[in-house]
């Protein structure tokens, strides 16, 4: 019944990767369609978000059914609480890469405003972020936990300079606003992510440790 108990929960922790893996790809695709201006790549990430919201689902269902059937212990129900706030925060990457995809049709309409100098460092920082907290997960690894955590402030230092460059060059160029807002918005979604992974990471390590990082 054990070896029965453990496979299961195993099974949800691997969906939760797969869907993990699905969010990082369509994070991957938005950015590089922002970056070569690829109309039809932006429609096929707004188009896959489909299968990660019914992949949120069935893990949600099956972490409720695995509750009723085991009655599990202390500890094991404290794991698939985390299942369900992780679930949920993987399936909101998921969403902010579709407003990625959103952001770059609408910069489409427009000529380039800037060289994404950032746009290819914030998007790598981000999407590392997201797989080491899911890992983290996975391995019980508070110490990749905590370094994901502090990974967070390197995005938010490129959104800030992001945003304070765009504001200057829009003061100075009215022309720019249309395209600089989709443009800020952008990086914004980018650096909601990285808080969706440093979330995860606060989750994980508190499960290992009993530590709450969040205030610290």
């Amino acid at each position: 019944m054990r070896r029965h108990f453990e496979v299961e929960l195993k099974e949800i922790q691997q969906e939760l990767l797969r869907m993990g893996g699905m969010a990082e790809s369509m994070l991957h695709d938005a950015v590089d369609s922002v970056l070569n201006r690829d109309g039809e790549l932006a429609l096929a990430v707004i188009q896959s978000d489909d299968q990660v919201n019914t992949l949120e689902n069935e893990i949600e269902e099956s972490c409720i059914r695995f509750i009723a059937r085991h009655q599990p212990a202390a500890s094991d129900l404290r794991l698939l609480s985390m299942v369900f706030k992780i679930n949920h925060d993987v399936e909101r990457m998921a969403d902010k890469a579709v407003n990625v995809a959103q952001r770059s049709l609408e910069l489409l309409e427009y000529p380039p405003v800037k060289p994404f100098i950032d746009l290819p460092r914030v998007a790598t920082i981000v999407r590392e972020m997201a797989k080491d907290a899911l890992d983290a997960f996975v391995n019980r690894d508070a110490v990749l936990a905590e370094a994901v955590r502090e990974r967070d402030d390197q995005v938010d230092e490129i959104y800030k300079h992001t945003v304070q460059e765009l504001l200057l060059r829009l003061s100075e160029d009215s022309a720019l606003v249309r395209p600089g807002i989709s443009i800020l918005l952008l990086f914004r979604h980018l650096e909601r992510i990285g808080d969706l992974a440093a979330n995860i990471s606060e989750e994980v390590y508190y499960l290992v440790k009993g530590d709450v990082l969040r205030h610290t």
